[in-house]
């Protein structure tokens, strides 16, 4: 007797070729721009220091954090390098500076560089999990030509980054019903960057209101989130970069500052819009237009700086000063320098000096001053001890502070109120004797 078997044909699995994908002209528009974000994320980490218009910044407050935590001084609040000394070590960016500083000793500066690249990572993963309607192919690819967000990695935009990443996070929590944790990560975005994600959520959250079926849940977790945020934004009411500023000033640079950076967040919800609209229909040229606006915006937001910094390496042009007799640690120096990134300021600091101003324009206080004695009252103010200028300064901001120097350094008579302690190639070095006058 003989048994047959009846064996069945096994179904061919036919594998999707990566190659078949890219052929689709909106996956082919994401590998491109995904490889070109490869490149500069790749050219960035290749920096121990990344620098550009905002990270030094980054670098000067991880930097001292780690140099208390793990010298046995604990969580530093109080920044006195900084700001003539009403400095805070966190006057913004805690989660992103804390954790930075923590592995600091093993990676040194590089874990800021580390950092930002890591943050714009988390805008990018977080977006994807937020809105699962723009996934994929042409959407994708639209949301990562964002020229604010492209903006935001080269101009070392570090808690910013991290914050979007946050909220974007408890935009897809909320959407995924997990209510608590969203008031978390909103308060957490809020409170590592209040000046700019604060009035953003209040937006979102007042947009949000109108559609919300559950508005006294959303009000409990908007509520949260703001006791949340609470001590962070105290922290930045009462920060030196504050109290230095005019209120034009810091009016001018909140709104410039925020309707910026509110386009990053603004992106996906102008996507959902645009996929309802005849405009849906071509997504390349929506692309291209992107494409083409990031080119226009170099010149007009003066980004050039901000490119050169994937090739750059940190100035070096104050190491002699540094190392030289010239140079007084623990003296309060103002520096007035042009295009190094606040590079000037990160060497001092590390060097044993204080600083006047913290790393923001705003704070710096770039002008001219009416008269000897206003200056005076200004250097008095800040317990300035020794002011550098460079040349570049003069030329860059056409402010009169150098000449006002010269000549009270040149005064006769009475002990003149500052002395030219050192006249170098590119910069001059002025004591200021505020005992004398």
């Amino acid at each position: 007797m003989s048994v047959q078997t009846n064996r069945r044909a096994r179904p061919r699995v036919v594998t999707a070729s990566p190659f078949r994908w890219a052929r689709r002209p909106g996956n082919a528009a994401l590998l491109i721009t995904a490889l070109a974000w490869l490149a500069v994320l790749a050219l960035i980490l290749a920096h121990p220091i990344f620098v550009t218009n905002d990270s030094l910044n980054n670098y000067i407050h991880v930097w001292y954090v780690a140099d208390r935590l793990w010298h046995g001084h604990g969580v530093p609040l109080h920044m006195p390098v900084l700001g003539h000394g009403k400095a805070f070590a966190f006057p913004y960016g805690f989660l992103p500076w804390m954790t930075a500083a923590l592995l600091r000793p093993l990676l040194g500066d590089w874990v800021v560089t580390l950092w930002l690249v890591l943050g714009f990572a988390g805008v990018v993963a977080a977006q994807w999990w937020a809105f699962p309607e723009l996934r994929g192919g042409w959407w994708t690819a639209i949301l990562l030509g964002d020229p604010m967000l492209v903006e935001a990695p080269l101009l070392g935009q570090l808690p910013f980054l991290w914050a979007t990443a946050m909220l974007f996070a408890a935009i897809a929590l909320w959407r995924g019903e997990r209510r608590l944790w969203a008031a978390v990560a909103l308060g957490a975005a809020q409170a590592t960057h209040p000046a700019v994600i604060l009035p953003i959520a209040g937006v979102l959250v007042l947009a949000r209101w109108w559609w919300e079926p559950r508005r006294r849940e959303l009000i409990a977790c908007y509520v949260v989130s703001l006791a949340i945020a609470a001590p962070a934004v105290w922290i930045v009411l009462v920060s030196p970069a504050v109290e230095d500023a005019s209120t034009r000033v810091l009016l001018g640079n909140f709104f410039g500052t925020v309707t910026l950076r509110a386009i990053v967040i603004a992106a996906p919800f102008i996507g959902l819009v645009l996929q309802r609209m005849p405009l849906a229909r071509i997504p390349a040229a929506l692309f291209a237009g992107l494409l083409a606006l990031n080119v226009v915006l170099v010149p007009v937001r003066h980004n050039q700086y901000a490119w050169g910094a994937l090739t750059r390496s940190p100035n070096t042009a104050l190491d002699g000063f540094l190392a030289s007799p010239s140079f007084a640690p623990g003296a309060t120096y103002r520096i007035l320098r042009v295009a190094d990134g606040k590079v000037g300021m990160y060497d001092l600091v590390r060097h044993g000096a204080r600083l006047d101003s913290e790393p923001f324009p705003e704070s710096i206080d770039r002008r001219s001053w009416p008269s000897q004695d206003d200056y005076l009252a200004f250097l008095r103010h800040r317990a300035v001890d020794y002011v550098i200028i460079y040349d570049a300064y003069d030329r860059r901001y056409g402010t009169n502070e150098h000449q006002l120097l010269q000549e009270m350094a040149a005064a006769t008579g009475a002990a003149p109120c500052a002395a030219l302690t050192l006249h170098s190639d590119g910069f001059d070095v002025y004591q200021v004797r505020r005992d004398r006058c």
